[in-house]
């Protein structure tokens, strides 16, 4: 998934409110109260690239500024909420992250200033608007398994007939428990509420030969230098990979499909522009552009998937045979504190 939030206590951030803007696009005095931009916190990388040709330089034609900070730090965006004195406007996050925070850190979507025609419902919160569609994959080196490939995420698991380094981010939340679920026999429809003694059994299996990362850049060196057999990755970052010479395949078998938001942080001081902002990174042209330059899905329906038969390994389609799983953001919401516990406390033994 591209978003990546920090799991520190906001404490430690609680004297931080002043920002540092890491890019700035359009012409100087624009729009937003006392002419200042309005700030979107984002993962940056690509993805922001993207934005700024095409959001936020549509924006610029209308002449309302976009400034963009990353990483978007969740227990940062905490000290600058219950400081009173936010200084981001828009903020990019977990459509669970939306929905348990929403009232405290995000603002309620006025959805009459939202153009949601080409949204999927299922997706839209009370706090949390689509912006990406992805999957957590399977994918290994082909160099490696040879005619012998992993198929399964039973194969993941399987360190007798699969032999070899696997990579995992070092994030509950970044399907480590459900795969081992799913590898042990659950069924995708069956996996809420996690059961985390028989995931933690099941992960206990592969730890040896696991190795954990904390960020994407770790992720795509991880598949580019061989250091891992397998991963269980983003789609973004393996195709990063591949584009720089790994030989990677992709296995198609239950991808765990997930979705970002963007979100009005609470109290935001431009929220006219934050709207949008908003819209523009929905909209036909910008999400059509995030799919012909990387690999996912767009939420808008008026946006076609990309042709790039590269990119399309990458994402979902008829290759996974109906056996998608999809993640269940209502519990996650609810879970995600007791989750990340669990998950540090068996990493950390």
């Amino acid at each position: 998934m591209r978003t990546r939030r920090s799991t520190l206590a906001a404490v430690a951030f609680a004297g931080v409110v002043a920002m540092t803007t890491a890019g700035c696009f359009g012409p100087v005095g624009a729009q937003g109260a006392g002419g200042a931009p309005v700030v979107f916190a984002n993962t940056g990388g690509a993805l922001a690239e993207v934005f700024k040709a095409n959001a936020y330089a549509d924006l610029s034609a209308q002449g309302v500024t976009v400034a963009d900070e990353s990483p978007n730090n969740e227990a940062k965006l905490t000290a600058m909420v219950q400081g009173g004195n936010p200084t981001w406007d828009v903020f990019y996050s977990t459509p669970y992250t939306a929905m348990g925070k929403c009232g405290t850190l995000f603002e309620p979507i006025d959805w009459n200033r939202v153009d949601r025609s080409g949204l999927d419902p299922a997706q839209t919160s009370e706090c949390g608007v689509p912006i990406i569609n992805s999957s957590f994959l399977l994918v290994y080196n082909k160099a490696k398994f040879g005619a012998n490939p992993p198929t399964s995420w039973a194969d993941f698991y399987d360190t007798t007939r699969f032999p070899g380094t696997r990579g995992i981010m070092n994030y509950a939340k970044d399907a480590g428990m459900e795969t081992a679920l799913l590898a042990d026999g659950v069924p995708g429809t069956q996996l809420y509420p996690l059961d985390y003694d028989r995931a933690f059994r099941k992960l206990d299996t592969i730890r040896a030969s696991t190795r954990f990362y904390d960020t994407g850049a770790q992720q795509t060196q991880a598949l580019q230098s061989g250091e891992v057999d397998m991963m269980l990755a983003w789609p973004g970052r393996a195709y990063d990979a591949v584009k720089g010479g790994a030989p990677l395949g992709v296995v198609w078998n239950q991808p765990l499909s997930y979705f970002d938001t963007v979100t009005v942080v609470k109290g935001a001081p431009h929220r006219d522009q934050a709207y949008q902002l908003i819209n523009a990174l929905i909209g036909q042209k910008n999400q059509k552009a995030i799919t012909d330059r990387m690999p996912y899905l767009p939420t808008n329906s008026a946006a076609a998937p990309s042709a790039d038969p590269t990119i399309r390994e990458f994402i979902d389609g008829p290759q996974s045979n109906g056996t998608t799983v999809v993640r269940d953001n209502a519990w996650w919401a609810q879970n995600l504190d007791q989750a990340t516990q669990r998950w540090t406390s068996w990493v950390n033994r």
